[in-house]
């Protein structure tokens, strides 16, 4: 029998079926994209929630080992008799909240290396004070003169500053309110109006304005909520040029990231009432917090 040949001719795409594709591919991408994009912004919120739970857990820590809370800028743990030593004491003894914080976060290598004050520090990167989605925060981690950049703040109404001396509140004495009802982190733009917020910085490692040595960064006026003033709320990822250095910013449209005083850190909506945030400000109003919180 004679062998049969089978023969196939193949043809290509008309210029309609490959626009066709295209169109299709290019949906899809539309569609992917969006989603890619809440994944890293869930992921990086994670890890932002989780950088200030361990900063919340460092504090207690630290309370345990020196039976007192660090200052938010200040002595600590107690003052020295000769306050400037001119590179005679080290680790430093004054400094930020978040320089006496390093030894309890495995940083014990850049706290013994600091001399005198916490503001010489220089070229020190701590991831744990990075935010991944801090759109000002600079490419290499430092701020002005190679200083480490940080994008969290500490609660002022809870450590205070403390110009001479250790701090005398405690994890028990300073949170009558108690401790899952009160605020101790909080995220903050690195750079907001230029103001550089840094780790290591007298005032810039503590609170979100430039003018850190009293409560009034939280509002122009001088609010307190202890005083049944309210401060002001803050910012849901806001244009870096729209930012307000007196106040915190979040790092999502949803709201902001917080560590609490137990330990614990979750995202607080952006839509929480003014009195619900004062009152998780302040550690001592005595007010309940809100249904919105």
């Amino acid at each position: 029998m004679p062998k049969l040949r089978l023969w196939c001719r193949l043809r290509g795409f008309t210029l309609i079926e490959l626009l066709v594709v295209i169109a299709i591919i290019a949906i899809l991408i539309g569609l992917l994209v969006p989603a890619v994009q809440k994944v890293r912004e869930a992921a990086a919120r994670i890890q932002s929630l989780n950088n200030l739970k361990q900063m919340s857990l460092a504090t207690a820590n630290c309370n345990d080992t020196n039976s007192a809370l660090p200052p938010a800028v200040g002595y600590f743990p107690v003052q020295p008799n000769n306050p400037w030593p001119n590179g005679q004491w080290q680790p430093a003894t004054q400094g930020t909240l978040q320089y006496f914080l390093l030894p309890f976060l495995e940083q014990d290598n850049i706290y013994k290396s600091t001399n005198d004050w916490s503001w010489t520090s220089y070229n020190t990167i701590v991831k744990t004070y990075i935010a991944p989605a801090d759109p000002t925060m600079p490419g290499n981690n430092l701020t002005w003169s190679s200083r480490g950049a940080t994008s969290y703040s500490s609660n002022w109404y809870v450590f205070g500053g403390n110009g001479g001396g250790g701090s005398n509140i405690t994890i028990t004495s300073g949170f009558p309110d108690g401790t899952s009802n009160t605020i101790t982190f909080m995220e903050r733009y690195c750079i907001c109006q230029g103001v550089q917020h840094i780790w290591g910085e007298s005032g810039q490692g503590c609170g979100p304005g430039s003018d850190l040595y009293s409560p009034t960064w939280w509002d122009p006026n001088g609010a307190d909520p202890q005083f049944g003033q309210l401060v002001q709320l803050f910012q849901s990822k806001p244009l870096p040029a729209t930012c307000n250095a007196a106040l915190a910013q979040g790092m999502s449209t949803a709201g902001i990231c917080v560590a609490m005083g137990d330990g614990s850190s979750r995202l607080v909506s952006g839509s929480i009432s003014q009195s619900t945030w004062s009152w998780a400000i302040s550690p001592r109003d005595g007010q309940l917090l809100g249904p919105d919180w």
